[in-house]
């Protein structure tokens, strides 16, 4: 599913300063994969750039023929005295 030319239009979307995205090649499609400790004490801006990006990147994908997924793992409680 990943062809050439979308690994040259995806390197061609530059990331917001210190985020970034993992692309996995399914097969039958497209999987992105977003970490989600990089979306914490953003500023709404810093918020809406990133949003901009992982939507950019999605409907690139998309216009190429890609079936796409967004997904994100699951934030960890780091105050583990609850």
């Amino acid at each position: 599913m990943y062809t050439i030319e979308m690994a040259k239009a995806f390197k061609a979307i530059k990331p917001p300063k210190g985020f970034g995205v993992i692309v996995y090649d399914n097969e039958n499609f497209i999987t992105i994969k977003i970490n989600p400790e990089k979306l914490i004490n953003l500023t709404e801006k810093q918020t809406q750039l990133i949003v901009d990006y992982i939507n950019n990147v999605k409907e690139t994908f998309e216009k190429l023929g890609a079936t796409v997924f967004l997904v994100r793992d699951t934030l960890e409680n780091k105050d583990e005295s609850n």
